[in-house]
């Protein structure tokens, strides 16, 4: 993602323009003939090797250098290359310049500064910007994708289908945030059933104590697809999730500890894949929103459309409404809503298909004032590939938006193809909403929307 330079004071805008002044100087230097530095000529590449995403404290040091190798753009790598250092976060890094060894590689020590985000960049003439960013305390840093690991009732670790909920009452003395998600190792359809775990820390997640996954099993068919709801009046969680059979049906059940559950009962129904991917939205105690997709025949067909039901408590819905919500060239699959309420929205996440294709290659956003009306965007969030675990599938996601940081904390699910089968992973990366938005404003990423040749092996969850 490009670095953004946000709006700051008269005083902080000067002191952008004296660094992007030294920028300038140091490269200039560069080119009028210190012949001991190379300059490429076509544009390569710096790579982050290690020392990003670290953990720090304000005013020290790192406990790791922030390490790089510069490559050419045919991907060897370059000796004598004078790398510029840079703290975005008015911290330091020493030195300020370094110069890459025989294989190409160099490193800084970074001092955090106490301005948050904490980013830095590494800058060298005829090369893209390396970024690089790190955390306090709790938090995740920006921009980083991470993979996260959860302990499976199944014993495989794969999984998809994240749904994040936080409770918001101090009657609730439990856990304070949630994921829901299913297993699915290597496709296998019959583990898929909903599973909970409680946040330890931004990158553990653990199953609840005295809990035991699955949250509930399937009399016939699978389950699949949860999405929860933090009931505050009531000091319970409310899960929704589907049934598969030659119907689906929406089945919610309920808990007051994230422990012990109530036993479902169906709450919609329709024809296979015409209610996929069900999002609950309570915005007050008779304000009930679900969305979700009519998938028509599966993944493997044409089109997909967003479906609205409303419910004055939760548990009776009306009946569905076509949204109007389209993306240039692909249909929504599986999609996760939220309000807003500090922007007095709804926004809307969720992956895409295109025709014919259950292997769906990127993640988009929208926003809506009315829950029917939505303002798409032309670029992706993210799109395939954007690290090894989701190389060629990017699947059902879930965020979480904190306007006292203005950040956005986002659980993408995805799969890479290896071997014969897809091996189904879930990650997490945080990012400023402003530069998220600028970058789904960006002009569209046709790379998103090309279909590749993946085996279809069943119509994915």
């Amino acid at each position: 993602m490009p670095f953004l330079i946000p709006r700051r004071t008269r005083r902080s805008s000067r002191a952008s323009v004296l660094r992007l002044g030294s920028i300038i100087l140091s490269l200039a230097a560069v080119a009028c003939g210190d012949a001991r530095v190379t300059v490429p000529r076509t544009r390569g590449k710096i790579a982050i090797t290690s020392g990003n995403a670290q953990q720090g404290v304000p005013g020290a040091p790192l406990g790791r250098p922030i390490t790089l190798v510069v490559r050419e753009a045919s991907g060897a790598p370059v000796v004598g290359v004078r790398v510029s250092w840079f703290a975005d976060d008015g911290g330091t890094i020493d030195p300020g310049q370094t110069v890459t060894d025989e294989n190409g590689g160099t490193g800084a020590t970074w001092t955090l500064g106490a301005a948050s985000p904490h980013r830095g960049r590494a800058v060298a003439l005829g090369y893209d910007v390396a970024e690089f960013s790190a955390s306090t305390g709790g938090e995740l840093p920006f921009d980083v994708i991470q993979p996260l690991t959860f302990a499976t009732y199944d014993g495989s670790g794969q999984t998809v289908h994240p749904d994040y909920v936080a409770t918001t009452s101090p009657a609730w003395t439990h856990a304070n945030e949630y994921l829901f998600i299913t297993p699915y190792p290597n496709g296998n359809a019959s583990f898929e059933n909903p599973s909970i775990f409680e946040r330890l820390d931004p990158l553990q997640w653990r199953v609840p104590l005295g809990s035991a996954n699955p949250i509930v099993a399937p009399p016939a068919g699978y389950y699949s697809d949860p999405d929860a709801v933090y009931v505050a009046e009531r000091n319970e969680l409310w899960l929704y999730f589907r049934q598969v059979t030659d119907q689906n049906i929406i089945r919610l059940t309920t808990s007051g500890d994230g422990v012990h559950w109530s036993v479902p009962v169906a709450v919609a129904q329709a024809p296979n894949h015409q209610i996929i991917s069900p999002s609950v939205v309570r915005r007050g105690p008779n304000e009930w929103f679900m969305w979700a997709v009519n998938g028509n025949v599966g993944c493997t067909g044409a089109t997909a459309s967003v479906e609205l039901r409303r419910s004055v408590n939760g548990r009776e819905w009306s009946k569905a409404e076509t949204v109007e919500l389209t993306q240039s060239g692909v249909s929504p699959w599986h999609i996760d809503v939220e309000w807003i309420p500090s922007r007095a929205e709804f926004w809307a996440l969720y992956n895409a298909k295109t025709s014919g294709s259950c292997t769906t290659g990127a993640v988009y956003l929208a926003t809506s004032t009315d829950a029917l009306h939505w303002r798409t965007h032309a670029s992706p969030v993210l799109v395939r590939g954007a690290i090894p675990e989701l190389q060629d599938v990017v699947y059902r996601s879930t965020f979480a938006y904190d306007p006292v940081s203005d950040a956005v904390t986002l659980w993408y699910s995805g799969a890479r193809f290896a071997q014969g089968s897809y091996s189904w992973h879930t990650a997490v990366q945080r990012r400023l909403r402003r530069d998220l938005f600028a970058a789904i404003d960006a002009p569209a990423n046709n790379r998103a929307a090309a279909t590749i040749a993946l085996p279809q092996l069943r119509d994915f969850p």
